[in-house]
């Protein structure tokens, strides 16, 4: 196979590649016999078709189909023989397709930026310093009480913050509307769990037992016609009031929380406080460092790069939707406005890894098996799951595992970036 390499600028090489005739020769008549047995042609039995009719009739599929396997397989050779570091998927144009000659390509990429190590050793930030403040304390240990409450009755109108349950039944015209009612519905005040507001603001101040209503009008739009811009007559029987009653800040409560102590429970929840902020430290540092080596190696990223990105980006965003843990409310993320919003957050996160993955490939760091075991046991920790149970749900996913040694790589990297000797921390 002969590559050779034409610069079209400083990160777009044109490699082209020459596939030998005897290979690609060897290759079609491998096709035709594949095909020959199982070749359907008016007037003529399958397996006896003659060899002129089936290059009639399939050449241009063969000679495709070979062209295209051979080309898969001889693309990362020759992106190899090149010593070229590609990133992105190449563009690819045939050059030479036809019988009793070389297989001939062409494949535009875009290559890995040469990072020098001057543009990243030495980088100056500042390390902020990281304590947990008495305040930090009592509002995380609040929080603890807050989810460890436990509701109970109260002889009092109900109030924000209550538990109330209610039997309620709908209707309209006089007539009970059929399946509008239910039994022991249940929403906490100003909680906005209500399937409508109006629940939460009849409930306020009411006690058990009592009986109170609210007319709502149907939207004239309703897809039920018989009740579409009628109004509604809500009847809500409050059946119970419960107000949440918070533990002691005391041993006891440290004991529910598998803590020997009181003293145990506080220290825990400081190292978790200290664990958090650290981390966040960590990130913010992680962001500095990377933004001011971004600076010193300006570089175009890849279209095609930027396009693979923005789809994990988008499903990102879909993701969070479906979970809750993003707002739909006002996001439209086909918008103009949102599609160029999370194309640059594409760009910017492709433009961070090509930076970390140059610096990688020229410190040489690499993602170990034992690095990507303790990433698992320590992925297992956190969610409480086996580190089997982990590790089979990412060999199942296609690119799960590869992703994964990538994001360890570059975290080796900003470690190997914050040490003493690669960079200057005052105050650290």
């Amino acid at each position: 196979m002969k590559v050779e390499v034409e610069e079209l600028g400083p990160l777009k090489k044109m490699l082209k590649v020459e596939v030998p005739e005897d290979e690609f020769s060897a290759a079609v008549k491998k096709e035709y016999d594949a095909l020959r047995p199982e070749a359907s042609v008016q007037g003529f039995r399958k397996g006896r078709v003659p060899e002129h009719i089936l290059r009639q009739k399939f050449g241009k599929q063969v000679l495709g189909d070979v062209a295209r396997r051979l080309i898969e397989r001889t693309y990362p050779d020759a992106v190899k023989e090149s010593g070229l570091k590609v990133i992105g998927m190449p563009d690819v144009d045939i050059k030479n397709l036809s019988e009793g000659s070389a297989l001939v390509y062409s494949a535009i990429v875009d290559i890995m930026p040469d990072i020098d190590p001057e543009t990243y050793r030495n980088i100056e930030v500042k390390r902020e310093p990281v304590e947990v403040t008495e305040e930090e304390m009592e509002r995380n240990l609040d929080m603890l009480r807050e989810r460890n409450g436990q509701f109970k009755d109260a002889d009092r109108g109900a109030g924000t913050g209550d538990l109330v349950t209610v039997d309620f039944e709908c209707s309209v015209d006089g007539e009970p509307l059929k399946g509008a009612g239910r039994k022991d519905y249940r929403f906490i005040i100003g909680d906005e769990g209500a399937i409508l507001p109006e629940f939460e603001e009849v409930a306020k101040g009411a006690k058990a037992g009592e009986v109170r209503q609210f007319t709502k009008p149907f939207p004239a739009t309703y897809h039920d016609k018989r009740v579409a811009g009628k109004d509604a007559v809500f009847s809500v029987r409050i059946k119970s009031v419960k107000e949440k009653v918070l533990p002691a800040l005391d041993d006891d409560f440290a004991k529910d929380l598998m803590c020997e102590s009181l003293d145990e429970l506080k220290d825990k929840v400081r190292e978790e406080i200290r664990r958090v902020k650290e981390k966040a430290e960590k990130e913010r540092l992680q962001k500095e460092v990377l933004e001011k080596i971004e600076e010193r190696n300006p570089f175009d990223v890849p279209e095609s790069l930027v396009d693979r990105y923005y789809v994990q980006v988008m499903n990102n965003v879909l993701d969070g939707v479906r979970k809750g843990l993003i707002n739909p409310m006002g996001i439209d993320v086909i918008s103009d406005e949102s599609k160029k919003r999370y194309r640059e957050m594409a760009e910017k996160q492709a433009r961070g890894d090509i930076v970390l993955d140059a610096i990688a490939d020229r410190e040489d760091i690499q993602a170990t098996d034992e690095d990507v075991n303790k990433a698992i046991e320590e992925m297992a920790s956190v969610r409480g799951e086996s580190a089997e149970a982990i590790r089979a749900r990412f060999e199942e996913q296609k690119g799960a595992m590869a992703a994964l040694r990538d994001s360890i790589r570059r975290n080796k990297v900003f470690d190997m970036l914050l040490e003493e000797k690669k960079i200057v921390v005052p105050g650290a």
